[in-house]
């Protein structure tokens, strides 16, 4: 073996370890996002703590996550990719040791919140690292296609292997099994993996820095919190437009700043900002979904968590498939056929979840599988168009940008279709019960032992129709629990249609906006390089598309 050959060997060897070092890294992050949903009744039993108690252990995890992923971004470029991965590793493992060992919820919480900044910094970290590792376009794309399928698997597995720890081993073994988990990210990461920078060292932006963290942390937490202060409530108002009105401080600060957290002006570039866009519609729509379908599979058809985690693989099945392969179409034809195609899966996925769900299993089934295949195909080939139209030295800043629509996509999702649920529960659930509970104050307590859990923050086992309903005989009970049965279908069918019409409104702009025609191979960018060095006499840099 020639050394030129024995050299590319190792390079490749070095890539697909980097690519393997950082999934399981963003499997980790990805997996804790989920896992901790069917555990919430038994931390919440074992704390004796109400509802709002325990949302938190939820919420704080996507509070902070949000808030710090710029800042994790700029720290990444500026200090190390490598590094700062590391650095988010080790903060993800000792937070996620302080929650197995929380000796009561105040502490539980705040370690969430801890795992959260972990988790962003580890998600713009594992990004840029991989983007770094596959500099040409096409391997880029493939690349980038098998890291969103390692964090698929993640979201996706979490409420099974959750559900099997909390019966076997108790609540805190979902936190500390993140500990084995860290130490092999930690020994490939070291092993295998090579420290990239931005080359240009660059002013900490600390103004941008501060009015990102103020407005999207009033952001999330107007998200979090607007079912249970009332999403008219000053206070939720006053949150939402707070956030609006720094988060435009911030555009215009960083505008004119010489050296900007994040350059604001690549939202210029329609093609971008509508892979942007995507990447936040299809994330509102699969977190939202999970929320929706969960509470379906175990509060409607009284289904164990084990069970609905065993369901839930018609999801997580065509997404590891599909997320792969999408990135080889991606790198061999472009962008924008295998995104379309995902977005319209994503579509007609909702559109079957809308349709069959309340009636044969199968045909949920069927949606799930639709919307999993949608989140292989969408996301990746998306990433790698908004990765694309970056410069690799910016890549922390561009994986932040992405990193930031995955959590507000996700946050908005669980938020805006949970508070639907929600709402069509309060409002059908006392028409639908008036012969049954004729006294107006009983039949008002009924529908608030139904509804008082119904909230973004809930998980399945804390919400709806599966709750005592009643201080009733068991068939007036099972009579109240029809009724209720029938408000929640309705109420997630109005979820469904919700994230239906994000779906098509992302796949008519995508339809508009990216670019047609066949990928930048690496063969066609070596063609580049070699047709402008003859035009122009020297060595140039070509563009790169989607």
């Amino acid at each position: 073996m020639s050394a030129s050959a024995a050299a590319e060997e190792v390079d490749h060897r070095r890539q697909v370890m980097t690519l393997v070092a950082t999934g399981l890294g963003l499997f980790m992050i990805f997996l804790d996002a989920t896992i901790v949903n069917v555990a919430l009744p038994d931390i919440q039993s074992h704390f004796d703590v109400g509802e709002a108690g325990v949302q938190w252990v939820v919420a704080a995890y996507s509070l902070t996550m949000g808030m710090f992923i710029m800042t994790s971004a700029s720290i990444a470029d500026a200090r190390g990719r490598r590094r700062v991965y590391l650095g988010g590793i080790g903060l993800f493992c000792v937070a996620s040791v302080l929650c197995g060992l929380a000796w009561d919820i105040t502490v539980l919480n705040v370690a969430r919140g801890l795992q959260g900044v972990g988790a962003a910094t580890v998600n713009v970290a594992s990004l840029s690292l991989v983007s770094a590792a596959y500099p040409e376009p096409a391997a880029k794309q493939r690349a980038i296609g098998l890291w969103t399928g390692i964090a698929a698997v993640g979201l996706a597995v979490g409420p099974t292997l959750g559900g099997v720890l909390t019966e076997s081993l108790g609540w805190r073994s979902i936190f500390l099994v993140n500990v084995l988990l860290g130490v092999v990210v930690v020994l490939l990461t070291l092993a295998f993996v090579a420290e990239s920078r931005d080359p240009v060292a660059r002013r900490f932006d600390l103004p941008g820095q501060l009015l990102f963290i103020v407005g999207v942390g009033a952001l999330t937490y107007g998200l979090i919190q607007g079912s249970q202060f009332g999403w008219s409530s000053p206070l939720t108002l006053g949150l939402l437009g707070g956030a609006v009105a720094v988060l435009a401080v911030f555009v215009r600060t960083e505008l004119r700043s010489r050296s900007p957290m994040m350059d604001v002006r690549v939202f210029g570039d329609p093609v971008y900002t509508t892979a942007i866009v995507t990447i936040f519609a299809t994330l509102f729509g699969v977190y939202g979904m999970f929320l929706v379908i969960t509470q379906y599979f175990q509060n409607v058809q009284g289904y164990s968590p084990e069970r609905a985690g065993v369901l839930m693989l018609a999801y997580t099945v065509p997404t590891v498939i599909c997320a792969p392969l999408a990135g080889q179409l991606a790198a061999r034809v472009g962008g924008r056929r295998p995104t379309l195609v995902g977005l319209a899966a994503l579509a007609l996925g909702f559109s079957v979840l809308a349709a069959a769900i309340g009636g044969p299993l199968p045909f949920v089934l069927v949606g799930l599988a639709l919307a999993g295949a949608a989140a292989g195909f969408a996301v990746s080939p998306a990433t790698g168009i908004a990765m694309s139209s970056i410069p690799p030295e910016r890549s922390g800043m561009a994986s932040g940008i992405m990193s930031a629509q995955r959590a507000l996509g996700s946050t908005a999702g669980f938020a805006i279709m949970g508070t639907i649920l929600a709402l069509v529960v309060s409002m059908q659930l006392p028409g639908d019960l008036e012969t049954l509970v004729p006294d107006a104050t009983e039949r008002a307590e009924v529908v608030e032992q139904v509804t008082q859990a119904a909230n973004p923050q809930a998980v399945a086992a804390a919400i709806g129709p599966g709750r005592p309903l009643a201080e009733s005989d068991d068939s007036e009970k099972g009579a109240l629990a029809a009724a209720a049965d029938g408000a929640f279908v309705a109420g997630m069918r109005a979820a469904f249609l919700v994230a239906l019409v994000l779906a098509l409104a992302a796949l008519v702009a995508g339809w508009r906006v990216f670019p047609k025609g066949r990928a930048t191979t690496d063969e066609q960018v070596e063609g580049e390089v070699e047709q402008l060095e003859r035009e122009e006499g020297g060595p140039s840099r070509p563009t790169t598309s989607g």
